[in-house]
């Protein structure tokens, strides 16, 4: 069940971004993956992944329990994502596109609460 979350997930990624880019003229990265806002940001995430892991690591949780965290983790960081590309580069409209992604981690996240 959890790879048909993560297929589903995947999927609707794409679609989404794709659909999402073509209806608002959004602009595609210069590189595959996703840039960092400033300076801060990108020292933010890394500590934030550090942190992240120590938990994981210290706490034990498996499973479910794990799964759910690791979303919700991803969540947390496009939600911040979110939330410096709508102050920082608005006129851009990238933001729209990590919204979609937030949500996207939200619903998978809940749907490994419900599922498994």
């Amino acid at each position: 069940m959890l790879v048909t979350i993560l297929i589903g997930a995947v999927i609707a990624a794409g679609v989404f971004d794709l659909y999402l880019r073509k209806k608002f003229a959004i602009e595609k990265n210069g590189k595959f993956t996703d840039q960092f806002i400033n300076k801060k940001h990108m020292l933010f995430e890394i500590i934030a992944c550090v942190f992240f892991l120590s938990f994981i690591s210290a706490s034990g949780t498996t499973g479910k329990q794990l799964y759910f965290l690791v979303f919700l983790f991803f969540a947390m960081l496009y939600a911040i994502r979110t939330l410096l590309e709508r102050l920082f580069y608005k006129e851009k409209k990238k933001y729209i596109i990590s919204f979609v992604y937030v949500c996207i981690c939200l619903v998978c996240a809940f749907g490994i609460l419900v599922f498994l």
